[in-house]
């Protein structure tokens, strides 16, 4: 490993764009001077994040703004940005909002690159809390601007988070046309990462559509690209994605074995709603197979996990299952109301998730 502390900076980044957050971690490891130490520890966060590890990186952030004080202050925009992309992975939106302020409040006026950014992060809080119609309104013009540069990573980023707020909105078909368009841009760009995401994406409204060949294949050609690789969240996405399809398939014991292995990189990562989303894929295992004591006790722990996290299409669907659960083991009146409570969850949040038999 080189002495010298720029060389080490330039080559953790160099490591970074490569996709080797894993590399970069390594590269970071040891002591700075106190002249980079802040910048070190911004990068270490960014190689937190890029593997999926949210709340290490959020504290790497925040040791980050520490360490850089008022005299980097581009780096400071960077790291609240991260911090903001931080929290809304987590489902966080308050702190993420709050991360957004601040980078806006440091941004330099005149940086017109870094005023699309904060735009399209801010549109991204939007689609994370569930302001779907705000979103696809604020992604338009960035997407609008990506094709006129030619910048095909850039749309095929935008065409997949648009097709994740159409989804959502009940535009299946359309949410559909937007991930093959993903897809296809990220394959014109050659990023493999991007093309992952829009595996997941393209699996995901496959699925829900039930065109099930096309969201196993999709989710197994993503799996593929990960491989072992360092992004530990994209390995635990795959596994679930797969195990969804896996359960409405009616093949359970390879869906829970899928879903085991997503727990276990998702509990490394400490992701508690990706956690939930498993608990609840689990329950579902359970009540097929009549073993209804489980998936009530599955149910109720990602019901409290996505209740604690403000997860709305979490709670709707743990409440739908757990009314269907309740009814089975002789507690219809209960079920009864639980599945009320589903409905008006949903509804309150303008999501259709009471209306997903096919998830």
């Amino acid at each position: 490993m080189p002495r010298d502390p720029q060389t080490r900076l330039d080559d953790a980044r160099a490591a970074l764009d490569e996709g080797r957050p894993d590399r970069a971690l390594s590269i970071l490891g040891g002591a700075f001077p106190a002249a980079s130490r802040g910048e070190a520890i911004f990068l270490r966060a960014e190689a937190l994040r890029a593997r999926g590890f949210f709340r290490k990186a959020i504290s790497a952030y925040r040791q980050a703004l520490r360490a850089l004080g008022r005299d980097k202050r581009d780096l400071s925009v960077e790291a609240h940005l991260g911090l903001a992309r931080s929290f809304r992975s987590l489902g966080e939106i308050a702190p993420a909002r709050a991360s957004m302020r601040r980078a806006g409040a440091l941004a330099r006026p005149a940086d017109a690159e870094l005023a699309q950014t904060l735009a399209l992060e801010n549109a991204l809080v939007d689609r994370a809390e569930g302001r779907y119609a705000k979103a696809l309104l604020a992604l338009a013009p960035i997407l609008a601007a990506c094709r006129r540069r030619r910048d095909w990573s850039g749309v095929g980023f935008l065409l997949w988070a648009i097709g994740g707020a159409r989804r959502f909105t009940g535009d299946l078909s359309g949410s559909h046309r937007d991930f093959r368009a993903s897809l296809a841009s990220f394959r014109r760009a050659g990023d493999r990462e991007g093309m992952t995401y829009a595996l997941f994406g393209l699996g995901g409204i496959a699925r829900v559509r039930g065109f099930f060949d096309q969201a196993r294949s999709s989710y197994a050609a993503a799996g593929a690209l990960l491989g072992r690789g360092p992004d530990l969240f994209g390995r635990a996405y795959a596994h679930c994605g797969l195990a969804n399809v896996l359960r409405q398939l009616g093949r359970w014991d390879e869906a829970e074995r899928n879903y085991r292995s997503s727990y276990a990189l998702y509990s490394e990562l400490d992701d508690r709603v990706d956690l939930a989303y498993v608990d609840w894929g689990l329950g579902q295992i359970h009540l097929k197979r009549g073993e209804l004591r489980d998936a009530e006790k599955r149910l109720r722990a990602g019901l409290a996990a996505f209740v604690k996290g403000g997860e709305a299409r979490g709670e709707a669907l743990s409440l739908h299952s757990l009314a269907q659960v309740l009814h089975a083991r002789g507690r219809t009146a209960e079920g009864e109301r639980t599945f009320d409570a589903a409905v008006k969850r949903a509804r309150g949040a303008g999501l259709h998730a009471h209306l997903e038999v096919y998830t």
